[in-house]
């Protein structure tokens, strides 16, 4: 089970969702395809933001759950996430801090597999998702810039009759296409649900994507866009460089 949660905690966490806290009044396309375009495009002009994000993913008749929060600069490309994941009998704490394409990783759960009395791993997100076949980067990351780059793109997109979400909202629902991620991923299934508030904000994204036996469903909710982000990123006196995206005990 061990090896299990963390062959999932190195994936990077998915942060695919947005969210707003501004109160100005916007006026929202009638046409459900134009109106997430033009939501997740002033979402991304906001510049930064605070997540909250629940997680959930089951393979091979295990289950890992993940529930924290933390905030991002979408402008630098910098963020950090801290939260409790719980897999079988084992639980624990995750950090994680994004800065560009590297995500540094720190939890419980790895500091007897890391060398030399370091505290956090180094992962490049691409030779990560390479590894393992699927392209996750060009839909999910922890960087929710790529998340709204995607959702600005999504065609067949239908209005949904569900219950609002934070306030005043409305519910829309499109499929993701996985053929464009590449890889094993192409096999599967996937869909989003995005709730976009009265201000013209997403404020709300889940995600469910069914590929090869594995079901990971995400949903996040964003607020305070704006506000300055402040992230410290690892000191390289702290940090080991996991080679080709894997870590020790797990591949590498």
């Amino acid at each position: 089970m061990r090896r299990f949660a963390l062959a999932f905690l190195v994936v990077p966490l998915v942060a695919s969702a947005c969210g707003g806290s501004r109160k100005s009044a916007s006026t929202i396309s009638a046409d459900p395809a134009t109106a997430v375009k033009d939501a997740a495009a002033k979402t991304v002009q906001a510049g930064s933001e605070h997540l909250a994000i629940a997680a959930r993913v089951v393979a091979r008749g295990q289950t890992i759950t993940f529930k924290g929060s933390g905030d991002f600069d979408t402008k630098r490309h910098l963020g950090s996430l801290a939260g409790d994941f719980s897999a079988g009998g084992l639980n624990g704490s995750l950090e994680e801090v994004s800065s560009g394409t590297d995500a540094y990783v720190k939890s419980d759960l790895l500091s007897a597999l890391v060398p030399g009395g370091k505290t956090w791993v180094k992962l490049d997100l691409a030779k990560t998702a390479k590894a393992r076949g699927l392209n996750i980067t060009s839909f999910l990351s922890q960087d929710p810039t790529q998340a709204l780059t995607q959702l600005q793109s999504l065609a067949n997109v239908t209005k949904a009759a569900t219950q609002p979400v934070a306030g005043k909202t409305t519910h829309y629902r499109a499929a993701i296409d996985l053929s464009k991620l590449g890889g094993a991923a192409s096999t599967g299934t996937g869909r989003y649900d995005v709730w976009i508030g009265d201000d013209g904000y997403v404020h709300q994204v889940s995600t469910i994507v069914t590929t090869a036996g594995t079901t990971s469903t995400v949903t996040t909710d964003l607020s305070a866009f704006g506000e300055s982000v402040s992230v410290a990123v690892p000191k390289p006196g702290d940090t080991y460089v996991a080679p080709n995206g894997t870590i020790p005990g797990l591949g590498g």
